[in-house]
């Protein structure tokens, strides 16, 4: 999907709003994750990805054809320039909490499988003929009702 636009000068207007829309979604779930809920930016996931593909289609059309912007009001140009900083320092921000996240999910995963590990070889015991049955922790008693 493709901006569809005017001229140069609505394109750039259009890519700062989408700048802006974006950049503000990004600090949304950065804040989230930092809160260390992120399971809450599933409720704007679906635009921020989409959002997300627009702007890389964007921008590689215009690096593409840089005719896309020729001639664009010097005042949108600034504008488009400090959306466009503003956005990638959001980004780098969304990265950094994206990845405590991820160390800290990794961190807790491990521990628990750890403490599985654990609790699993510490339950080990002997079976009916006095060998070591190592599945004893996970062995129950079965009852069968024979009457009919």
């Amino acid at each position: 999907m493709a901006l569809v636009a005017n001229d140069a000068n609505d394109r750039a207007i259009q890519m700062i709003s989408l700048s802006e829309r974006l950049t503000g979604l990004l600090q949304q779930e950065t804040d989230l994750f930092l809160a260390r809920t992120p399971q809450k930016a599933a409720n704007f996931a679906k635009e921020k990805n989409s959002l997300a593909r627009i702007y890389r289609n964007e921008i590689n059309r215009i690096r593409d054809n840089s005719e896309l912007l020729s001639g664009v009001d010097e005042h949108l140009k600034a504008d488009l320039r400090a959306v466009t900083i503003t956005f990638n320092q959001a980004l780098a921000e969304n990265n950094k909490a994206n990845a405590v996240i991820r160390t800290i999910t990794e961190g807790m995963v491990k521990s628990v499988a750890t403490e599985i590990a654990q609790t699993r070889a510490a339950k080990s015991g002997y079976g009916a003929d006095g060998s070591n049955n190592s599945n004893a922790a996970t062995m129950s008693a079965i009852t069968l009702d024979q009457r009919a």
